[in-house]
């Protein structure tokens, strides 16, 4: 009776495991899908039955404003894709961050650079921001967003930033000195001028006075100066006084004055030569006014405005006198006429036939050459006192007749 009682017991165990196998092998395992926080995005697919076994792709998706940072539970990992076998019931969560956006620009937009110029980043992260001048520029503070005049600063991401850095254009002093007290005027004066900028300087000299140079950051000997300020700049002009140099000559039209240097306005201190030449009939007399009145060539010390004369005598003709004969070749004696200096002497010359005919000084230097001629009349002064020589060459073999006519003025 035992026997039949286990037996019985065993089948009915063997009955219920089997029926409990069965009803096991038919239950689905589940997936349950969650994100933190709930408004960080979305999972899919979402919470559901999968046949046991099977592999479920699962994907996070955050939402605006948000990134996906990790998985937790049944799955692990940052990729926002991850795939899990079913193999019982799972649980998936997805961590999402808030994330801030942060734009930064420049003004102006060519005063400097930034770093970074736009950016998402962490709820919560700290970000330095770079600002970072070009050249002729500076860096005057972030405004927007973030107040600081440090060119580094650090920015907490607790909401959407928008920060400008913002650039001024730098300046440069030019400081302008005058050498002589009252002897000029630069135009324009001190300042202060955008660094980078080109300053055009003017130096207007006063009366009596002329630019001479700039002397400072530069030196030029031009009155207009370009400067161009890429550091602060210091100048100096110096004028130098002049005087005026007024020649004039008495009689009128009686001879001339050469001065070296050519000029009327003359540098104080400096000395000027002053030639005189006569016209005909006169003779140079003296000066008025100058460093030696008796002297010519003389000087004149220039310390003052000066007007000089220059005076002639006007010297008056002699009796006319007449030198007739014959010129041979070689040895032939020719006509001399004894001059004083500063006299004068009107020529004429009459050669038959025509042959070359020259005047020489009492050193026999060539004083003019006439030329090939038969008649010619000429005018000249002496330069020094002597015997001036008419010298005709005879044409070819031939001797040649002359007749020598001559005037000499004296006082």
């Amino acid at each position: 009776m035992k026997k039949f009682q286990f037996i019985n017991y065993l089948l009915v165990t063997i009955f219920i495991l089997i029926v409990t196998l069965n009803i096991t092998s038919c239950v689905k395992p589940n997936l349950t899908t969650e994100c933190r926080p709930t408004s960080g995005g979305a999972v899919s697919p979402a919470n559901s039955d999968y046949d046991k076994g099977l592999m479920v792709q699962i994907t996070a998706s955050p939402a605006a404003g948000y990134r996906f940072d990790h998985w937790e539970g049944s799955a692990s990992g940052k990729g926002s894709t991850v795939q899990i076998t079913m193999d019982g019931n799972k649980k998936v969560i997805a961590f999402f961050t808030k994330t801030y956006i942060l734009n930064v620009s420049a003004s102006p937009t060519n005063g400097g650079t930034i770093s970074p110029t736009r950016g998402t980043f962490d709820e919560g992260q700290n970000v330095t921001i770079v600002a970072q001048p070009a050249t002729n520029y500076q860096f005057s503070g972030w405004v927007g967003d973030l107040s600081s005049n440090s060119n580094s600063s650090t920015v907490i991401m607790n909401a959407d930033k928008n920060i400008v850095a913002s650039f001024t254009k730098g300046t440069h002093s030019l400081q302008v000195n005058i050498g002589t007290p009252n002897s000029g005027t630069v135009q324009p004066s001190n300042g202060n001028f955008d660094a980078g900028s080109s300053v055009t300087i003017t130096a207007i000299p006063a009366q009596g006075y002329r630019f001479n140079r700039w002397e400072g950051s530069t030196s030029s000997t031009s009155k207009v100066l370009n400067i161009g300020m890429d550091n602060n700049k210091t100048l100096t002009a110096f004028f130098t006084r002049v005087y005026n140099l007024n020649l004039s000559v008495n009689p009128n039209g009686s001879g001339s004055i050469a001065s070296n240097p050519a000029s009327t306005s003359l540098d104080d201190g400096s000395t000027v030569t002053l030639s005189a030449t006569a016209n005909f009939p006169y003779v140079f007399s003296n000066w008025t006014g100058t460093d030696n009145d008796t002297a010519n060539p003389t000087t004149i010390k220039m310390n003052s405005d000066k007007s000089p004369i220059l005076n002639f005598v006007e010297l008056k003709p002699g009796t006319r006198q007449v030198k007739s004969g014959t010129i041979y070749n070689y040895g032939t004696p020719v006509p001399v006429i004894p001059l004083q200096a500063g006299q004068w002497v009107e020529l004429g010359v009459s050669l038959t036939p025509n042959s070359p005919v020259s005047i020489l000084d009492p050193d026999f230097s060539v004083i003019q050459d006439l030329g090939v001629i038969t008649n010619t009349s000429y005018r000249f002064q002496a330069k020094k006192t002597g015997d001036y020589s008419v010298k005709i060459i005879p044409n070819a073999v031939f001797s040649t007749g002359f007749t020598l006519t001559y005037t000499i003025y004296s006082r």
